[in-house]
């Protein structure tokens, strides 16, 4: 408010104090209208003058300020931006200046212009964000499987590759890519045997732990896709969860955990409790699964927080 003086509502705010920044804002915008005082004396005349102290206010700061001849006719408007250059580059600040001046002329070409219509950026600026960072795809060779690439396949080749290879330390337990491999195909057997296959969901309630990871690759291998479960979470969460996603079944790691989800209407099962020695733990083959597994299939469903409703599931593709 123009009538508290700036220090009263700094007090007033209470801001978190910084010696890096201005307490209540970083960029402004300073509108100079006040006529240049001057003082004319008997052989003397006394007139401000512009000093560059080389000190910028704020993190960045655009000053403008209109202009007039002797007769009072207006001559523009001038300005110029000062800039913290601990933050900005000069070519930063330049292109701000651009876009700003790109804006003032779109207005005066047309005052009935939408400030939302108007191209802020320049045309080699767009083609940078829209094509040039863009540009990120690639072709993924070397991976198996004849529907493509998936996680499945790409995890094949990671195994056949490098068996002794770490790949998997948790609380003192470590796993070589083989023997993380053996237990993932001989759970993705199982799985495909209770009809797990593309676009089949099945929930996870586990923590985080190697038995997770194997519940994850080993519904990928069937062919299937996973939705995380967190058993921690609140009942009413979890419940609608598993009604919408509708798992073909909810495997947890933990004889405590399947209390947490048994009142669902789905098949819940203990992995530290099923026994799957007699499934062969070689590589899943591509015949071995309900149907051919593709990139554009489901790999799992994330379902958001529900901040702002109910949770919402979002399906990724392998591809993705």
């Amino acid at each position: 408010h123009a009538d508290v003086p700036f220090e009263r509502l700094v007090e007033v705010l209470n801001p978190v104090r910084s010696t890096a920044r201005h307490p209540l804002f970083q960029v402004g915008l300073s509108f100079q209208n006040l006529a240049q005082s001057s003082l004319e004396l008997s052989g003397l005349s006394v007139a401000g003058l512009d000093a560059d102290t080389g000190i910028s206010q704020f993190d960045l700061h655009l000053i403008v300020t209109d202009r007039y001849d002797e007769g009072g006719r207006p001559l523009g408007v001038g300005g110029y931006f000062t800039f913290a250059t601990d933050l900005f580059d000069r070519s930063t600040v330049d292109g701000f200046v651009e876009r700003f001046v790109r804006v003032l002329e779109a207005v005066v070409e047309d005052s009935r212009v939408v400030v939302g219509d108007i191209d802020v950026l320049g045309v080699g600026e767009r083609d940078v964000v829209v094509s040039g960072w863009n540009g990120t795809s690639r072709v993924l060779e070397g991976v198996s499987g004849s529907g493509g690439v998936s996680l499945a396949s790409l995890f094949v080749d990671r195994v056949v590759e490098v068996p002794g290879a770490v790949a998997v330390v948790f609380e003192g337990e470590r796993l070589s890519y083989g023997e993380f491999g053996e237990r993932v195909f001989r759970l993705a057997r199982w799985l495909i045997g209770e009809g797990v296959g593309p676009e089949v969901l099945v929930g996870l309630g586990m923590r985080r732990g190697v038995d997770l990871l194997v519940g994850m690759y080993a519904v990928v291998m069937a062919g299937g896709a996973y939705v995380p479960l967190d058993p921690d979470q609140p009942a009413e969460r979890n419940g609608f969860i598993v009604e919408v996603a509708s798992p073909v079944l909810v495997l947890v790691s933990g004889g405590g955990d399947v209390g947490v989800f048994a009142g669902g209407g789905v098949s819940v099962v203990d992995v530290g409790s099923l026994d799957v020695s007699g499934f062969s733990g070689e590589v899943v083959g591509d015949g071995e699964r309900l149907s051919v597994l593709r990139g554009s299939n489901a790999a799992y469903v994330i379902f958001t927080s529900g901040s702002t409703g109910r949770p919402k599931g979002v399906a990724v593709s392998h591809e993705a």
